[in-house]
């Protein structure tokens, strides 16, 4: 059934530069960053993580880390751990600590198969939603989520109800669409069909933040006991 059982997922943004090769893992630059990745995948309650480059600003790296409790991960950035994640980074970052955002939400999936975030699909459209009624923002996106599907490239949607702010808005939805490029998504927004049924999205808002497009295209996942 969908929506899935939501998620605690972490969502952190840290500040890598951009001609950090950390994708190789025969580099220096690989070699930090896999050790930060096993930093992440060794605390209490790993599901599982993906990360990725943001398409528009790839001097940004977004990492998602998935576990059992939201309790989990505030555990995580309050441990000595957290602040290794820091010192190790730090030679390929391009600015300071106090820079890495660090964000929860409670993920779900809304559509079969969806390879969202990092589960196959090229490139992830993403935005922010500053809901103003609960209830009317959630039935607006479940009608959504019936509809973007259908567009030529949609490789599948999650998202779910933010835990933090957003410039001051309590209420916060973070959504995420695969696509198979970035101009399939832009050129839907040019069309007929959008036109006429994006009125979807500006019901029981007052807008959006931080549109943009992540490449998830490394993923970990916790390995299954056999039994």
């Amino acid at each position: 059934m969908y929506p899935t059982p939501a998620a605690p997922t972490q969502m952190i943004i840290f500040p890598i530069k951009e001609e950090a090769k950390i994708d190789d893992a025969s580099t220096h630059e690989g070699q930090i960053w896999a050790r930060v990745v096993e930093i992440l995948q060794g605390w209490e309650g790993f599901y599982r993580l993906y990360w990725g480059r943001h398409v528009e600003e790839p001097e940004f790296t977004e990492i998602h880390i998935v576990r059992d409790t939201i309790h989990q991960h505030y555990s995580f950035v309050a441990s000595k751990q957290w602040a290794e994640v820091a010192r190790i980074l730090a030679p390929i970052c391009h600015d300071e600590p106090s820079s890495f955002v660090v964000r929860h939400a409670m993920i779900s999936d809304f559509t079969p198969d969806a390879k969202s975030l990092g589960k196959g699909a090229p490139f992830t459209g993403t935005a922010i939603y500053l809901a103003t009624d609960t209830d009317g923002w959630e039935k607006a996106w479940a009608l959504w989520t019936t509809i973007v599907p259908n567009v030529q490239g949609c490789m599948g949607v999650t998202g779910g109800w933010m835990l933090e702010p957003v410039d001051g808005h309590p209420q916060c939805y973070i959504v995420y669409v695969g696509w198979e490029s970035t101009e399939l998504h832009d050129a839907y927004h040019h069309t007929k069909d959008f036109y006429r049924k994006s009125i979807v999205l500006q019901l029981h808002n007052r807008g959006w933040r931080e549109y943009r497009h992540v490449s998830f295209k490394h993923s970990r996942a916790k390995r299954e006991a056999n039994l």
